[in-house]
């Protein structure tokens, strides 16, 4: 499809005319209901002000009001910022503020000021009548703010308000630095994005349908997922958060075929009976958002094989600044241990100097995309051909992308993003922490972390543990809570003066 075009464009010439485009437990909509209710969504934001330019925050998990919203926004020619629904109340009303939201779109359950204006969804309302009879029997905190418009839609065509350059979603991220920042991706970006990701399917997705359970918020989940799977011709079956048994059973039954994931998430799969037994439905299986252990491909081949299917798990990789996958593997192009091959886009392996590496020697990843971002909330445009990643690789002799690790220091837990500045900056917020470093350690192979203090109080460990965690709490994502706190009379420093994170994680 062309790419020049809104977001909403892009998506609504996509499921036009289809029988089923989504599925929520069991409740179908329509290429037609679907953009009904988009149309229905966005005359009720027109009608609060809602404009070209505006931008709208949306705390929600993957439920089919996110969808709806998130077109909505877009077909109006403002800025969609999805973000993370298990944010805590004080640093989603922080992120509302630095993103200039003047309306927000969340659960009924988010019961404190926000700032701005609420639009409020009850998440049960799409369900199918008897699955909805049950959940109502749930206890829900009612907030307040404006309902949903669960009975408006708009059968005529809405015309869309958004132009190709127009920055249409704010992404969060890390930034190349391992800081967290606010990225801004135009309409044109993003649907470059979903045009790579279909040039990896290499089938008609009309016959299959793909999983809705990555977030939203991450542009793996949004664009690749969402926007590229959906539109491309698969039915999207959602899921508010990743259920193993349950999307395992789903698979046995040929009723999920197409997934896009995260490393952990294929591990907990794998252990599932009904997932192994499904796996001949399996029409393709991609990995981002860590690095897949070569174990788990090997697994997942091994019974794909077994089964008599060529699927394969594909590993690939990608960053929020080029709204998702820009290096993977595909079907006939698949090497285990290596991220793939360039994907719409063009990649160099830099050494310190700024010089191209040969083949096989590590330097930093740049990669130059036309899905590359506009540039970060509050900056100057990207005004560069190539961007430097802050990721380390090297290129082999088959023209296949190794990742060798992190320049930046980000902790990935559960394929998410955990940035230790924003942990330290939290903690030092309390008055006796001195020093803060949050470091990355394994338990049982598994990422945790742990927090080093120096401190000045005279109070007793057990004490200032509980404040420091209390205080976390109220400020970070729940993956970003540290697994251990330790206290030092002072964090080791390097030669040149810095904190000797290596030095820390020894000591574990």
């Amino acid at each position: 499809m062309d790419a020049k075009i809104s977001a909403y464009e892009y998506f609504a010439k996509g499921v036009a005319g289809r029988k089923s485009c989504l599925s929520f437990f069991g409740r179908e909509f329509s290429g037609e209901e679907t953009l009904w209710r988009i149309g229905g969504m966005a005359e009720f934001l027109r009608e609060r002000g809602v404009k070209r330019g505006s931008v709208v925050a949306l705390n929600l998990p993957n439920i089919p009001e996110c969808i709806f919203t998130i077109y909505a926004v877009n077909a109006l020619g403002a800025v969609a910022f999805v973000t993370h629904p298990l944010l805590p109340a004080e640093a989603l009303a922080e992120s509302v503020r630095e993103a200039g939201a003047s309306l927000l779109v969340c659960l009924s359950s988010l019961t404190e000021d926000m700032g701005v204006p609420k639009v409020i969804c009850d998440g049960i309302s799409f369900l199918p009548p008897a699955k909805r009879f049950f959940a109502s029997f749930r206890a829900r905190k009612e907030s307040a703010g404006e309902k949903y418009p669960y009975d408006r839609l708009s059968a005529s065509e809405i015309s869309s308000e958004g132009q190709p350059e127009d920055v249409a979603f704010y992404l969060p991220s890390g930034g190349t630095t391992g800081e967290p920042k606010i990225i801004r991706v135009t309409n044109r970006a993003f649907n470059e994005n979903a045009e790579a990701t279909l040039s990896l399917a290499k089938v008609d997705l009309t016959r299959y349908s793909v999983l809705l359970a990555l977030p939203f918020f991450h542009g793996f989940g949004l664009s690749s997922s969402l926007h590229g799977a959906v539109s491309g011709g698969a039915r999207g079956v959602i899921f508010p958060c990743f259920a193993a048994k349950r999307i395992a059973k789903y698979v046995r039954k040929g009723e999920v075929n197409i997934i896009l994931g995260v490393p952990n998430m294929y591990r907990k799969l794998l252990a599932e009976k009904d997932f192994r037994k499904g796996i001949k439905h399996m029409c393709l299986a991609f990995s981002g958002g860590d690095t897949l252990p070569e174990n788990v491909k090997r697994e997942y081949d091994e019974l794909a094989s077994a089964a008599g299917v060529s699927t394969r798990l594909y590993q690939g990789y990608g960053l929020a600044e080029t709204v998702s996958v820009c290096v993977a593997n595909s079907f006939g192009e698949d090497k285990i241990g290596r991220i793939g091959k360039p994907v719409n886009a063009s990649v160099k392996i830099l050494g310190e100097d700024g010089s191209e590496r040969k083949a096989g020697e590590i330097g930093e990843i740049a990669v130059s995309t036309p899905c590359m971002m506009k540039g970060y909330l509050g900056q100057e445009d990207f005004s560069g051909e190539y961007l430097l990643t802050g990721d380390l690789g090297f290129r082999d002799e088959d023209g296949y992308i190794a990742f060798s690790g992190r320049k930046k220091r980000i902790i990935v837990i559960g394929g998410m993003n955990v940035y230790p500045l924003e942990i330290e900056r939290a903690a030092m917020e309390l008055s006796f922490v001195k020093e803060a470093a949050a470091v990355e350690y394994r338990e049982n192979g598994k990422p945790r972390i742990a927090l080093f203090i120096s401190d000045d109080s005279e109070e007793i460990d057990e004490i200032k543990t509980e404040k420091i965690r209390a205080h976390l709490t109220r400020h970070l994502i729940r993956y970003a809570l540290p697994t251990k706190i330790l206290y030092l009379p002072a964090l080791p420093r390097t030669n040149l003066g810095k904190i000797d994170v290596k030095a820390l994680k020894e000591g574990i």
